[in-house]
């Protein structure tokens, strides 16, 4: 799981019933749009996340004449996934150290 859709999955996860539109996530993230809309589209695929369009007449209410949001949110089995994925995630990265030596950007040149 990339760093990328780890962060989507946190940001989601700090209120899992909440729905969210896709550039509420960009900005929430800080990651362009190029990336958060394949995640959002990957998680929805594997049914982590469901959507809904926004109805007119919540487009209406706030006066701005903008297109209709998508609204994501995680279902449950999509929140308890994203948990389990997570400390999954968090455990592969504390018990897998780099060795120092590895990160050597010029092999072959002296340290």
């Amino acid at each position: 799981m990339t760093l990328q859709t780890q962060m989507v999955l946190r940001q989601a996860l700090l209120e899992p019933s909440r729905e969210w539109y896709g550039l509420e996530m960009v900005q929430a993230t800080g990651l362009p749009t190029g990336t958060v809309y394949p995640i959002i589209t990957r998680l929805e695929q594997a049914q982590w996340i469901i959507s809904r369009w926004e109805e007119p007449a919540e487009q209406a209410v706030d006066g701005q004449g903008r297109p209709r949001r998508r609204y994501y949110k995680l279902t449950t089995e999509g929140a308890e996934s994203a948990r389990l994925a997570l400390a999954k995630a968090h455990a592969n990265r504390a018990t897998a150290p780099v060795p120092w030596g590895s990160l050597n950007p010029h092999p072959g040149a002296a340290s």
